[in-house]
């Protein structure tokens, strides 16, 4: 059975930066499901598995608007550091979850620190990132049979 629109896959994968750096693995997460066309995680994937079919390997290239996104400026934040709350000192580089005005969780990256203020990035990590995918294809289930969600 050949991948299609619609179709529901199965994918194990390696997956590397253009540095060589391998950051995710099926090995160490499991296989990946994917729905084509609808999976939005990595938004050019689906695009480059159609017409594949189970037991398919490909070497397959993400431009980072096919990845995590373009890094995107408007995605910074500044903010005065006294507004964070916390006991833990501040790092560039460092994760933080913070909690938006609405309620709302989200993690950032600290990007900057100056006297004052802070620079927070709500990037994806990989976002500007183009990659590369190491992808077995595990198992096709046509769109007419496969209505479920597709999920990492």
């Amino acid at each position: 059975m050949k991948v299609e629109w619609g179709s529901l896959v199965w994918l194990d994968y390696d997956a590397f930066l253009d540095t060589g750096k391998q950051f995710d693995s099926s090995e160490v997460n499991g296989s990946l499901r994917v729905r084509v066309g609808e999976w939005q995680a990595l938004p050019g994937l689906g695009e480059k598995l159609l017409g594949l079919q189970e037991g398919d390997e490909r070497l397959i290239r993400l431009a980072p608007s096919e990845a995590f996104g373009e890094w995107d400026l408007e995605a910074v934040l500044t903010m005065r550091e006294s507004r964070l709350a916390g006991e833990v000192p501040l790092e560039d580089g460092m994760l933080l979850q913070v909690e938006t005005g609405t309620g709302l969780s989200a993690v950032c990256r600290v990007y900057r620190i100056t006297e004052d203020r802070v620079a927070l990035d709500f990037n994806h990590p990989l976002a500007g990132e183009p990659l590369t995918l190491f992808i077995r294809v595990r198992k096709v289930l046509p769109p007419s049979r496969s209505r479920l969600p597709a999920v990492h």
